[in-house]
């Protein structure tokens, strides 16, 4: 039977050969002898509206061969009429026009095909073993004339015969339906005729395989009965209604076109249906997909009365069959055969069932296998997880054994080969550069398992698999995804299910390897987006900020110009006025408060004034310890007693001692630091830590206090130009930004971490390599 699919399923023509092949059948049915003259003359009598009987009787009686069928006929229909008596012209009268068109037409077109022992034209077209098509060979399955031609007509009887029992439907006439069912499978004639060996290949794959017949004469020929049917009505200039329901009998209902014979089309594949549900005759159509029931509320009719055809079916298939000259058999021997045809579709039924059960017993593993297999997976997880489950997977189905994996993350990458144990475990990795000349693993052929060998890659693979016990033994299974090969699976069975089986497995384990590269390679991306994300947004707050300062120190130089006169004015006058009036009297006590506050708004103007030109710092060797211990001397003797005797702790490296600063600026800075420090009121005291980082090519001096800290939003703004978080009576909020503004002139940076309610750590980095 396998050889025998792989005749149905071989490789396909190209599409211009196939295109050219199917173009030649049909220009050889189209070659086909028209319809008999008197066939088609009465078709077109017997469909006029102002044509005559006696039209009729001269027609027939002028072929002595059709007017003897017309009388046996007659006399088989049981009239009541006497042999004697009998004439052409009483048996049109009895019979009616439309029963003498359709007995005329079976007559004709029967005889026009050879009749039940037939035979193929001599003048055929390459068929697909290179020869030319002729008559029936000897030796092998020939079309079954005779059971095709009971077939037919069983279907045009039985059109009829629904029709008759549905009157109400005035759309399906029974002498029409009788027609379109007689010659419904006319295709099968015609490619049978013009290409006899080919078709007789399509009858024997049909009888093995129980299939369809329409699908089989598309895989050899090109063209099915269907498409050389409806040629072949054209030809014969028959009715559009008979032209469809030849090519569109057997469709599903529901995608017919919206013609006006929709109905008549359905009516016909009802029939076919009904005929083949009972065994009558031969049509290599084994294909139910649906039952008479359904199709016949499809089309609006009555199951009941459908199925009540049964009885007068067969008697009226045995009328006119011995009116045609088919077989001469009462229709108790058709019933008994059509039993017998059953038998033997049914022994061949089961021996196919039997088959397709020991195969679906291994697809039912291999579907399990997948299941487990997704039943294991979890989002997320990496391409060395996704292969441990694969050879996990692979043991459970195929068994223990040797199983190693070769994995190429990407074009041009290395290969990494990994074995495991029969648990799934990585015992061994390595990576290694693939073979040389060899192309990436996402471009091989994954429609077949391989051997080493036959990659060519066995003597470079071989120093990898250092645990297999047989190189000789080792296959490779594909494991293919959407876009090429994710992987190779090396395993050492040899009992494996067959390929066309295996491969959704493989098909799924390759994608699910694909599927992590991918997550892997989104991964790595999204973090690299989020780093650049974070940099781009630090460097576009710092850049705003720098623009925002800049805006800001010309507002401040303006400011500090504009008020600078009237304060010197101010001060002066009350300087003046100290001196002038009685100290300890009022008067007295308000002009030292306008001094007082004149001074403190002129710190305030030299700040704008600094902040607007920051100074430039002049680097020169510093010994930074020193110069801390006074800053924070003279930090002392400024502060409240309270904030004076918190403890200040200095703990400087050796290496840190001398180095090339302004050391005024950054001590000054320092300071900013270290009274924010200690206004927090720490409880232990505040460290002061000074060290050389990053290869020594760095400053780090960091304040720490245990103090109040600061609340995120505070944080946040902490270093913002006239910013403070103190109530009523708070400073002007320009420390941290000074103290930020000397750091960034020497190209470095303040951090700021705190917590609130535990502390804060003020970290200074100052580049020391950096020239002036």
């Amino acid at each position: 039977m396998t050889g025998v699919m792989q005749t149905a399923t071989g490789p396909q023509q190209p599409a211009d050969a196939a295109t050219r092949r199917i173009e030649l059948i049909l220009r050889q049915i189209d070659s086909l002898p028209t319809l008999p003259a008197v066939a088609t003359r009465l078709l077109s009598l017997t469909t006029a509206d102002d044509s005559h009987a006696r039209e009729v009787v001269q027609l027939i009686s002028a072929d002595p061969a059709l007017t003897a069928r017309i009388l046996a006929l007659c006399r088989g229909a049981d009239l009541g009429i006497r042999r004697e008596t009998l004439s052409v012209e009483r048996a049109v009268m009895l019979l009616g026009f439309n029963a003498v068109r359709n007995a005329v037409l079976s007559i004709q077109v029967f005889e026009m095909f050879g009749g039940s022992e037939g035979g193929g034209g001599n003048a055929g077209v390459a068929g697909d073993d290179g020869a030319v098509a002729g008559p029936h060979g000897e030796g092998t399955v020939a079309f079954d004339r005779a059971g095709f031609w009971q077939h037919c007509l069983a279907v045009g009887i039985a059109a009829e015969l629904i029709a008759q029992r549905h009157p109400e439907h005035r759309d399906l006439a029974p002498a029409e339906a009788f027609v379109c069912g007689l010659l419904h499978d006319l295709g099968k004639l015609a490619l049978d005729h013009v290409l006899p060996k080919a078709y007789q290949r399509v009858i024997e794959l049909v009888e093995i395989n129980q299939g369809a017949i329409a699908e089989y004469e598309r895989r050899i020929l090109g063209v099915d009965h269907h498409t050389a049917g409806k040629r072949l009505a054209e030809q014969w200039q028959l009715s559009h209604q008979v032209q469809d329901c030849i090519w569109l009998h057997g469709s599903p209902w529901e995608t017919l076109p919206d013609l006006h014979h929709k109905r008549m089309v359905g009516l016909v594949s009802l029939a076919d249906l009904f005929v083949r549900r009972q065994h009558i005759g031969f049509s290599g159509n084994y294909s139910f997909k649906r039952s008479v029931d359904e199709l016949s509320r499809c089309i609006g009719l009555e199951p009941q009365r459908v199925h009540a055809i049964a009885v007068p079916l067969r008697e009226e298939v045995e009328k006119r069959s011995r009116a045609l000259g088919l077989e001469d058999q009462p229709s108790a021997a058709l019933f008994m055969q059509s039993i017998q045809h059953a038998n033997r579709m049914l022994g061949r039924l089961n021996g196919a069932l039997e088959v397709r059960c020991r195969n679906e017993a291994r697809q039912a593993k291999v579907l399990d296998a997948i299941t487990a297999f997704h039943q294991m997976q979890t989002p997320g997880r990496s391409v060395m997880d996704v292969m441990s489950m694969v050879a996990r997977s692979a043991g459970g189905l195929l068994g223990e054994g040797y199983y190693a994996m070769l994995y190429q993350g990407g074009s041009g990458q290395p290969w990494l080969v990994v074995q495991y144990d029969n648990e799934g475990q990585a015992t061994h990795q390595q990576w290694a550069d693939p073979p040389p000349h060899f192309p990436d693993l996402n471009t091989l052929d994954a429609s077949q398992p391989l051997s080493l060998n036959m990659m060519g890659i066995l003597p470079w693979v071989a120093d990898y698999l250092v645990e297999s016990p047989d190189l000789r033994q080792i296959r490779v299974l594909p494991l293919s995804c959407g876009w090429g090969m994710a992987g190779l699976l090396l395993h050492d069975r040899s009992n494996l299910p067959q390929w066309r089986e295996l491969q959704a497995l493989a098909s799924t384990w390759g994608a699910a390897i694909a599927a992590a590269n991918q997550h892997d390679g989104a991964r790595r991306l999204g973090e690299q987006l989020a780093e650049a994300n974070r940099a781009l947004a630090e460097t576009q707050d710092r850049l705003l900020q720098r623009e925002s300062m800049a805006r800001l120190g010309e507002m401040a130089a303006g400011a500090a110009h504009e008020m600078n006169n009237p304060l010197t004015t101010i001060s002066g006058r009350a300087q003046l006025l100290v001196h002038g009036l009685e100290p300890g009297s009022t008067q007295h006590k308000a002009a030292e408060a306008i001094v007082e506050q004149s001074h403190r708004m002129s710190d305030l103007i030299s700040a704008l004034r600094s902040f607007a030109e920051p100074p430039k710092p002049e680097r020169r060797l510093t010994d930074l310890g020193a110069a801390l211990d006074e800053t924070i001397r003279q930090l002392r003797q400024g502060l409240p007693r309270s904030q004076a005797q918190t403890p200040v702790y200095l703990k400087m490296i050796d290496e840190a001692k001398s180095v090339h600063i302004d050391g005024e600026k950054i001590c000054q800075a320092v300071s900013e630091l270290l009274l924010n420090a200690l206004q927090a009121n720490p409880r232990t005291g505040v460290t002061v830590s000074v060290k050389r980082i990053d290869s020594e090519s760095e400053l780090l001096i960091q304040v720490i206090d245990d103090g109040c800290g600061m609340a995120p939003q505070v944080l946040e703004h902490a270093m913002d130009p006239f910013f403070s978080s103190k109530p009523a009576g708070r400073q002007v909020g320009m420390g941290l930004t000074r103290a930020n503004q000397l750091v960034t002139a020497h190209g470095g940076r303040i951090d700021l971490r705190s917590i609130d309610g535990q502390g804060t750590r003020a970290s200074i980095t100052i580049p020391l390599d950096r020239p002036e």
